[in-house]
């Protein structure tokens, strides 16, 4: 999935996730300054915290992050399916 980038600031592009455990997303920008995401609901015991990070880059591709959704322990993945919000900064 290639997330949308907005018509009228093209370096930027974001999007809302429904992740369970991980979920990979291009981002459709080649160079990225900076990614930011948060849980958009409640945290709950099962789906607490939310981490993001940036993917191998492929030559000539768009750059791939990865969303995922922790336990409250930070170790064990989430099970639930739950909505998370990201922004990416680059060109």
């Amino acid at each position: 999935m290639v997330a949308p980038k907005s018509t009228h600031l093209p370096e930027v592009s974001g999007a809302t996730e429904l992740v369970t455990g991980s979920l990979i997303v291009d981002t459709g920008l080649r160079d990225l300054q900076t990614v930011v995401a948060t849980l958009a609901a409640v945290a709950v015991a099962t789906e607490a915290t939310v981490s993001v990070t940036l993917e191998d880059l492929v030559p000539g591709a768009t750059r791939k992050i990865k969303l995922q959704v922790w336990n409250a322990d930070g170790a064990t993945p989430g099970a639930s399916e739950v909505a998370v919000n990201w922004l990416a900064l680059g060109k």
